[in-house]
């Protein structure tokens, strides 16, 4: 990182909050400023996102995507799960959820790093099933409505360590974290 500020491209502060607290760093939030591409590709999403971002000159810089899809729907509506909460909140994911014989889904991440001269993809996975009610604070997207595999607690209902252990998020963003600190080793 070379005494650069890492600056994390995101109109969430949310997402900001949890990215800084897994990483372990500060970050410098800037809010995204062109709208996001739809395809059924996180990574592709991402690596467009970064595009952008590099091209409104920030560096180093990370850009992420989250998806969360059923399996009984073929993984839909995976990366469209933004449009399906503008649309229809938290609530419209349980009223789906409803409506299938299984509830089973699974959140994914994909992080996208941009250190000035290469750009590295960092993917982490949680599967889950979708709650019809929600549990816990409905305050970041679909966490009240997400129970992760072998857990009796949404995302809402955990702890922030705990969540950051399990979650999707938290995966990719470990990946990241190793990964700039191997950079740092090299750049001292």
């Amino acid at each position: 990182m070379q005494g650069s500020p890492l600056v994390l491209v995101s109109s969430n502060p949310n997402k900001a909050i949890e990215a800084e607290r897994i990483l372990g760093v500060p970050l410098v939030r800037i809010p995204a400023s062109r709208p996001e591409i739809q395809a059924r590709s996180l990574e592709e999403i991402a690596r467009h996102k970064l595009v952008c971002a590099r091209e409104s000159g920030h560096s180093p810089v990370i850009v992420e995507d989250v998806s969360l899809g059923f399996h009984e729907l073929g993984g839909f509506p995976g990366p469209y799960i933004h449009w399906l909460l503008q649309s229809a909140g938290g609530s419209g994911v349980g009223t789906v959820a409803s409506a299938l014989r299984s509830r089973a889904a699974l959140a994914e991440c994909c992080v996208a790093y941009w250190n000035g001269v290469e750009t590295m993809i960092f993917n982490g996975t949680t599967e889950g099933e979708i709650l019809i009610e929600p549990r816990g604070p409905r305050t970041f997207g679909w966490d009240a409505w997400f129970l992760p595999q072998g857990f009796e607690r949404t995302y809402a209902e955990m702890a922030a360590d705990e969540k950051d252990l399990v979650s999707h998020r938290g995966k990719a963003y470990r990946q990241l974290a190793t990964h700039l600190r191997k950079e740092a080793a090299r750049h001292s």
